[in-house]
């Protein structure tokens, strides 16, 4: 039967196969979620943006996609910390040789270990470089979303306001997506539908 031919899904870079059907799942949920009736009258709007914290990428970009197949593109915001950036500077050089769509034949040009790895409360973010950068590009170009890098203030404050609000048990990696909506929340208009993703809890 199912259960005893079941495969527990993850969020884990080693287990690279769960963790693509582990994120894909959380887009599909999340777009599921997002859609639903309200009442028989009135529909949600769908997501205006959507903030996953990024270590090696494949989480991001597995999320992405899964929320893709929906018809819906929420602007995709890649977070990573003031600690390691790879991403943004990958961006950004990036732009200048042709966007996203061109950024897999400049490799080395754009994505290369961050040289100082600091330190950071969202440890598990830390990766020094994004392994899977080029599909996180590509949804975020594709989504008119961009990365946002954040200080270890707002770290420390979205794991705060977090747990404190939700009481989720979530770890300072875990809530890192929340990090980058602080970051940015004055560009955000009241009137929009934002998410973010509780990946992992204190251990």
């Amino acid at each position: 039967d199912v259960y005893k031919r079941q495969v527990p899904f993850s969020v884990q870079g080693p287990e690279n196969a769960w963790c693509l059907d582990g994120g894909r799942t959380i887009g599909w949920e999340i777009a599921l979620q997002a859609g639903e009736q309200i009442s028989d009258e009135v529909s949600r709007r769908p997501l205006d943006r959507l903030f996953v914290q990024v270590g090696g990428g494949a989480f991001a970009a597995s999320v992405a996609a899964g929320y893709r197949m929906s018809g819906a593109t929420p602007s995709l915001h890649a977070v990573q910390t003031e600690a390691c950036a790879p991403l943004l500077r990958a961006w950004d050089r990036s732009s200048s040789l042709g966007g996203a769509a061109q950024a897999a034949a400049h490799w080395s040009e754009c994505m290369w270990p961050w040289e100082h790895v600091g330190n950071s409360a969202a440890d598990g973010i830390l990766d020094d470089e994004t392994y899977d950068w080029l599909p996180v590009l590509g949804a975020m170009a594709e989504s008119h979303g961009s990365p946002v890098v954040v200080s270890e203030a707002h770290v420390l404050q979205a794991n705060d306001l977090g747990c404190r609000t939700t009481g989720i048990d979530a770890s300072h990696t875990g809530t890192a997506g929340l990090a980058g909506l602080l970051a940015v929340r004055d560009e955000v208009r009241a009137d929009e539908r934002v998410a973010v993703i509780f990946s992992g809890i204190r251990r």
